[in-house]
C-alpha cells in the first residue's frame, strides 16, 4: 500500500459548510522519547497528539477546563495509526492536528507528524464521544460546548485556522 493511500484510509471526510481546523506544534525528541536504536517509541507519539490537540481545542473554545465547566468529558473511543518512517533523538519534528466537523455527538481529529526534511513520518486519528458527566453516560445529542463551537466556526470565527 503506498503512502498516500495509508494517509487517505485514515482522513476523515470533510462536512459541507465547514473547512477543517488545524494547528501545528513543534517538539524537539528527547532521550527518554527514544528506544535503544535512538527512534522515537510507538507509544510517545499519542503524547504528541495531545499537545497539538490540546492547543487546537483551546483556539476553539474546547479546553479542558471548558469540557469541565460543562461537565463534558469527551474520551477517547478510536485511535488509529500509520507509522511510516520513524522520528530520531533530536530531530525538531512538528504535529499537526486538524479537527473535522461532525454533525454526529463527537470530535473528529487527524494528525501528521513531518520531519525536518518536510517528511510525513506518521498520521493518525482519533475520535473522541461526549459523555454527561452528572449521568456518567454517553451525549446521543450534541451538547452545547459542541453545538456552539459549530456554530462558531459555521460563522467564521475559527477562519485562521481553517487550512
Amino acid at each position: 500500500m503506498s503512502n498516500r493511500r495509508r494517509v487517505d484510509k485514515l482522513a476523515y471526510p470533510d462536512l459541507e459548510g465547514y473547512r477543517p481546523l488545524s494547528m501545528t506544534t513543534q517538539h524537539r525528541v528527547g532521550f527518554s522519547e527514544v528506544d535503544p536504536m535512538q527512534i522515537v517509541w510507538f507509544g510517545r507519539y499519542a503524547v504528541y497528539f495531545e499537545e497539538a490537540s490540546a492547543e487546537l481545542r483551546d483556539a476553539c473554545g474546547l479546553s479542558h477546563a471548558a469540557f469541565f465547566d460543562a461537565m463534558i468529558s469527551p474520551p477517547i473511543v478510536s485511535y488509529e495509526v500509520q507509522y511510516l518512517a520513524p522520528c530520531r533523538l533530536d530531530e525538531i519534528v512538528k504535529v499537526t492536528a486538524t479537527l473535522h466537523a461532525s454533525e454526529a455527538a463527537r470530535l473528529n481529529i487527524s494528525y501528521q507528524v513531518h520531519g525536518p526534511d518536510g517528511s510525513l513520518r506518521v498520521v493518525a486519528r482519533t475520535a473522541q464521544v461526549f459523555m454527561d458527566m452528572r449521568i456518567n453516560s454517553v451525549c446521543f445529542v450534541a451538547p452545547d460546548i459542541w453545538t456552539n463551537c459549530l456554530a462558531r466556526w459555521k460563522k467564521g470565527d475559527f477562519a485562521c485556522l481553517q487550512r
